[in-house]
């Protein structure tokens, strides 16, 4: 199992809120030293659209990068997709976009809007093509063809390009083929289904990716590791301040030493960078409490 060469990084997730308050939360956490505020992108829930909401707080906000857990390939067209990633990488002044891409993992919340959906081998071979496709198209204005399994371009032309020639790619994976793709192909690896049951169950998922990285010649310790989790630093008890839909599995809770303790045994398994839920009405009081005496000490 792998160490990783990446700097430790927090983000932010927040759910289920106007947009006014997700701007505001998303000031505060920049100000904290969060590094990432990320989005749902289900149809389903009771969220203002992803991609949206991703492109409104990020011109409400200064540098704090945007995000989504997970952007489902099924919902977008591939080369539509790159060239609106572009276009936001350009407006917000470049290195602020993060194409984190999923599979997806809910047949309804497709179908009952209209889109095709697939088997799982075709939604992955789905994304294995957007990404090829994207980074076909952000490498060069020059028209861009590609023949994929599920997606395809004739002479699709990007123009302009990113800031920075390319927009980080990373992927939402947990079974062996996805894990495979994560390793081989992309720049992060964002565990899907929450906070890890050990670290030691961790460390088996990053064997996984570390072998696909492997067999593909890459420096798997430059792929970024990232889970979702639940978090709260303090010394109140645990259920009287997370709800149990919230806290249930796990996460960056307790004291200071507790949730230290908590990083460096999850840092040591792998991963480094930690995308915490606080609860609704406690956001206020967390947000620059954990930048204060957890983020700050960590940089």
């Amino acid at each position: 199992m792998s160490v990783s060469k990446n700097p430790i990084r927090f983000g932010l997730n927040p759910r289920g809120m106007s947009f006014e308050r997700t701007v505001e939360i998303a000031q505060a956490a920049e100000k904290a030293g969060f590094e990432v505020i990320t989005f749902s992108d289900r149809p389903i829930e009771p969220n203002l659209e992803g991609w949206t909401m991703a492109t409104a707080v990020a011109m409400r906000t200064e540098k704090i990068r945007v995000t989504h857990s997970t952007l489902n390939v099924p919902y977008r067209y591939p080369a539509l997709l790159a060239k609106a990633a572009a276009a936001l990488d350009i407006i917000t002044g470049g290195d602020r976009v993060l194409l984190t891409l999923g599979a997806g993992g809910q047949a309804d919340h497709a179908t009952n809007y209209g889109m095709a959906w697939g088997t799982p081998g075709q939604r992955v071979d789905g994304l294995i093509d957007t990404m090829n496709i994207a980074r076909g198209m952000w490498a060069s204005s020059d028209p861009f063809t590609y023949e994929g399994k599920m997606y395809s371009t004739d002479g699709a032309v990007l123009d302009p390009r990113p800031l920075n020639g390319s927009i980080p790619i990373f992927i939402g994976a947990l079974k062996p083929r996805m894990l495979g793709v994560a390793g081989s192909m992309a720049d992060g690896w964002l565990k899907n289904g929450g906070w890890p049951e050990t670290p030691e169950a961790y460390a088996e998922l990053q064997e996984a990716v570390d072998r696909a990285a492997d067999a593909a010649g890459r420096d798997v310790g430059l792929i970024r590791r990232v889970v979702n989790c639940t978090a709260y630093v303090g010394n109140r008890d645990l259920a009287d301040v997370m709800p149990s839909t919230l806290g249930s599995k796990g996460g960056l809770m307790g004291t200071v030493d507790q949730v230290f303790d908590i990083i460096e045994k999850h840092r040591a398994a792998g991963l480094d960078t930690f995308h915490v839920q606080f609860a609704n009405d406690i956001m206020d009081e967390q947000i620059p409490l954990f930048g204060e005496q957890i983020i700050a000490k960590l940089k």
